[in-house]
């Protein structure tokens, strides 16, 4: 059961558009974003890395994507594509 509290977390964006029976027909502060603002965000990553261009499909509408190594070959995306960026405007690691 959730018991998201309204103390810590003020409003929430979603992904998946079910709704949750809540006595008193209360509904926690949000808004539906839809499925493809993950997808889009993933696929940026993965066109900005030099690493993993290439499992994005030519018009970009497939990813392909490994389910044991998916968080650690973003994770790396990520930094590369971080510590080319600070590099690029002239940012320290501070």
């Amino acid at each position: 059961m959730r018991t998201w509290s309204e103390k810590y977390v003020d409003f929430m964006h979603y992904t998946v558009p079910l709704k949750a029976k809540v006595a008193g027909n209360y509904r926690f502060p949000s808004e539906y974003m839809g499925q493809y603002g993950t997808f889009e965000a993933v696929r940026h990553i993965y066109q900005s890395s030099s690493q993993l261009k290439a499992l994005v499909s030519d018009d970009g509408s497939e990813l392909h994507v490994s389910k044991r190594y998916f968080s650690t070959d973003t994770e790396k995306a990520i930094q590369d594509i971080r510590t080319s960026w600070r590099e690029a405007n002239g940012l320290s690691d501070d």
